[in-house]
């Protein structure tokens, strides 16, 4: 079966084969997907892109491709594709282009999507488990939930019933300032909510420690969150 309500959309840069893979399975379980490609003038980072271009044409994947005509970075990045998604229709589902989803994932969305829409006590639903109250690793929220605001470190730590693992962290460690997540995850306890988890991880990070990417499961903020991750 494949999806034609799902908003899905696809952050792409500058690695090829691990995009591929998460291409693939949206062209396995979806009609239409939008892809977001973020500018650059590297030259190894262009022949990637044309890469991830040249498989989107000989697809017959309906791809909507958004490129970039200035470099906005990871964080910019992300929250425009986000913001661009709630524009289209009342709910986007995100995928980096090192989260691969699983066949189960697609379901999954689908399904929580329309449970919880009206819940408002559910403005996340997550692809991969964790400890804490949101993972950024394939997941979605709806149009009329996503409201983003970028807190200090300060702000933060003011923040009543602040999950005590992630405070303890901001104590004793400085945040990336390629991190975008962790402001949606205060969130969560700012305003008590929650985001819906599946039974078992549906989402496979391919590059969490690939040399190419931003960010390493071995320090800083994304170590945090790495350890938060339960186990199947």
């Amino acid at each position: 079966m494949k999806y034609d309500n799902l908003n899905v959309v696809v952050l792409a840069y500058s690695r090829f084969e691990l995009f591929e893979k998460v291409f693939k399975q949206c062209e396995k379980n979806l009609n239409t997907i939008t892809v977001s490609i973020d500018y650059t003038e590297d030259l190894s980072i262009l022949d990637q892109q044309e890469k991830i271009l040249n498989l989107i044409r000989e697809s017959e994947l309906n791809v909507n491709v958004i490129s970039r005509n200035h470099n906005h970075g990871l964080v910019n990045s992300i929250l425009r594709s986000i913001e661009y998604g709630c524009s289209v229709s009342d709910h986007v589902i995100i995928l980096e282009d090192d989260c691969v989803p699983s066949d189960e994932f697609f379901s999954y969305m689908d399904e929580s999507l329309k449970t919880y829409k009206d819940d408002e006590s559910v403005v996340s639903i997550c692809g991969t488990k964790t400890k804490c109250k949101f993972n950024p690793w394939g997941w979605a929220t709806w149009k009329n939930k996503w409201k983003y605001n970028e807190l200090s470190r300060e702000q933060i730590l003011e923040v009543q019933d602040l999950d005590e693992s992630l405070k303890a962290f901001l104590l004793n460690n400085r945040v990336e300032k390629s991190i975008w997540s962790l402001n949606w995850l205060v969130y969560h306890d700012q305003h008590k909510v929650k985001s819906i988890f599946p039974s078992k991880n549906l989402i496979d990070n391919v590059g969490i420690d690939s040399e190419e990417g931003v960010h390493s499961s071995k320090i800083g903020y994304t170590q945090w969150i790495t350890s938060q991750i339960l186990k199947d």
